[in-house]
């Protein structure tokens, strides 16, 4: 485990609500995260929230839609092209589901992750106007596409993007629509891809005066793309995951259903970790290690045969791509204990890894040692590294990049995430100047490479019942921006009998009954800690009192039920 330092929420009892139905615990926790007033504490927390905004509000939205319109009146030959990852599979389900409806003239495009690359790329630009295409829409692509844009122009087509990433300084010469633009008027920047598809749909049945039953068929697909993709789970996206999780977890997509009951899943109330580290990464699995496309034809497809077939081919690709992650894994972390330990920002090179799993390995590298982390592989043309990112709290990996931009031959992301192209002799002097850029923002900020857990509340033991679960599950779906809380319960005194248990195949866990110090609780409360044995035994030195920060939770196993303390870190 990486060091790590507890921040305590300062108390801000002056602002709780006396009259409220909502609990002071949940009120306290509202406080920490910007939520004052009591309107928005109760559409926060409430079942059907009302967060949402006009469509066309959104810059060039009013202009865009009347460009489909008229493409879709001279039965234009209309191409979406987009992503290969979840964010970009189901923005393309959902436009070709929704213009659908409206003309059969349409098709789509998903680049391949090895030969192509992420984003537009000027081969698919001249094949998609070989097949006669009249009009590009893109999703989850193209705010940095100036030449291929140019392209698709010169060849007589319209280009459209949609998008949600970053803008460079020179934009693309054709209607955009992205809420990150100069000049956008809509109040919610954090959409992701699909969502910013979804708001032109919105805007496209407004306009052409189509059921609203084509939209709410449509919130599944953006509920997938908004917890894979990690955008911030708050205002409008928080309205759109909640309504959207109703359709998954009453699936009426075939090909959804489906991979649902394939993955053990059937029956499960499904929360946005089911969806996290189990639904989507067999979508991404698709994209990773094949075509893409198989996930898109998951989504639309209606014959049951097919959908199987689909099914079990997305299942193989996602356990090929475990076992090449695994072995990637490996190599990066051997090479990190080797060389760079002593790095602030780590420049890894994954040899000859599949480019697919090279975006989780990252992560899982950052997670570990706590920095941020750029891992490459070897592409097809020789000489050329393709890159992925991941970043850490505090330290916004787009702009660190940008400020490298001349080393690149493309990169594009955001604050968290990154992806990138590079001639592999430039790789050493990237890792030089990130790690240069890295030191001068440790000077800035001497804690920022040392993960911080914040502590929303101090909890005592007999405080930690079903009730209290049953409110703080009001506080889902957590994710980025909506963490899941973390309590701390102070001096527990580990009991003898039956002391600390290690459990999983290789003794990582571990269990143990503890009644607090300071308290005098009578029940002990049980804890729980994954893949902390070794810190507890090791580096901690087995102490027989602790204090803990976690999470409390039901948990249910043959038909029992009983609360534990899931911890996140001892000291």
């Amino acid at each position: 485990m990486v060091e790590t330092i507890w921040e305590m929420a300062e108390e801000q009892v002056e602002h709780l609500f006396c009259d409220s139905e909502i609990e002071p615990l949940i009120q306290k926790i509202l406080i920490q995260k910007g939520i004052t007033s009591i309107d928005e504490m109760y559409e926060f927390l409430s079942p059907k929230p009302q967060k949402t905004y006009d469509p066309f509000l959104m810059k060039n939205m009013d202009a865009i839609v009347k460009e489909i319109i008229r493409g879709i009146e001279a039965q234009k030959s209309i191409w979406i092209y987009g992503d290969y990852d979840v964010d970009g599979i189901t923005s393309i389900a959902l436009l070709m589901e929704f213009l659908g409806k409206f003309t059969s003239n349409l098709n789509y495009y998903i680049p391949k992750r090895e030969e192509e690359g992420y984003g537009l790329n000027c081969d698919a630009i001249q094949e998609i106007k070989n097949a006669g295409a009249d009009l590009i829409i893109t999703v989850d692509c193209g705010s940095t596409s100036v030449k291929e844009v140019e392209l698709a122009k010169s060849l007589g087509m319209d280009i459209i993007i949609t998008d949600h990433h970053n803008l460079s300084d020179e934009i693309p010469d054709c209607l955009i629509l992205n809420p990150k633009q100069k000049d956008c008027a809509y109040p919610f920047s954090d959409l992701c891809g699909c969502g910013v598809v979804f708001k032109l749909v919105q805007a496209l049945q407004r306009e052409m005066n189509a059921p609203k039953k084509y939209l709410s068929d449509l919130l599944d697909l953006v509920a997938l793309a908004t917890v894979a993709d990690v955008v911030p789970l708050i205002d409008e996206n928080r309205t759109i995951l909640k309504y959207g999780m109703r359709k998954i977890n009453q699936p009426v997509r075939p090909g959804l259903k489906t991979l649902i009951e394939r993955v053990g899943l059937k029956d499960k109330s499904i929360h946005v970790g089911h969806i996290g580290f189990i639904i989507a990464p067999h979508f991404n699995a698709s994209g990773r290690i094949d075509d893409a496309r198989i996930a898109v034809d998951l989504l639309l497809e209606k014959e049951q045969k097919k959908i199987e077939e689909i099914v079990v081919h997305l299942i193989r690709c996602n356990t090929e791509r475990k076992a090449i992650q695994e072995e990637g894994l490996k190599i990066c972390e051997r090479k990190v204990e080797a060389h760079y330990l002593d790095d602030l920002f780590f420049v890894l090179d994954a040899e000859d890894t599949h480019e697919g799993v090279i975006g989780i390995i990252a992560g899982k590298i950052r997670d570990r040692y706590y920095r941020p982390v750029l891992v490459v592989t070897h592409s097809q043309e020789a000489g050329i590294l393709k890159g992925s990112g991941r970043s850490i709290d505090g330290l916004d990996m787009y702009e660190e990049m940008k400020k490298c931009s001349d080393l690149f031959i493309k990169f594009g992301g955001h604050k968290n995430a990154c992806g990138f192209s590079i001639q592999e002799e430039n790789l050493k002097e990237l890792r030089e100047r990130l790690n240069q850029q890295a030191s001068i923002l440790k000077a800035r900020d001497p804690d920022l490479f040392t993960k911080k857990i914040k502590i929303a509340s101090e909890l005592k033991p007999s405080e930690i019942t079903k009730k209290l679960i049953s409110q703080l599950k009001k506080l889902e779906p957590y994710g980025l921006e909506n963490e899941k809380p973390c309590f701390l319960i102070r001096q527990l005194k580990i009991q003898p009998s039956p002391g600390i248990i290690t459990m999983g195949k290789e003794r990582n866990h571990l269990k143990f009954k503890a009644i607090s110090n300071i308290y005098k609780d009578t029940d002990p409360v049980e804890i729980v800690g994954f893949d902390m044995a070794e810190f507890y035994i090791d580096r901690l030195d087995s102490p027989d009192i602790v204090d803990v920060v976690g999470f409390p939770i039901i948990n249910e196993w043959n038909g029992y039920e009983n609360i534990q303390f899931l911890i996140d870190d001892m000291k």
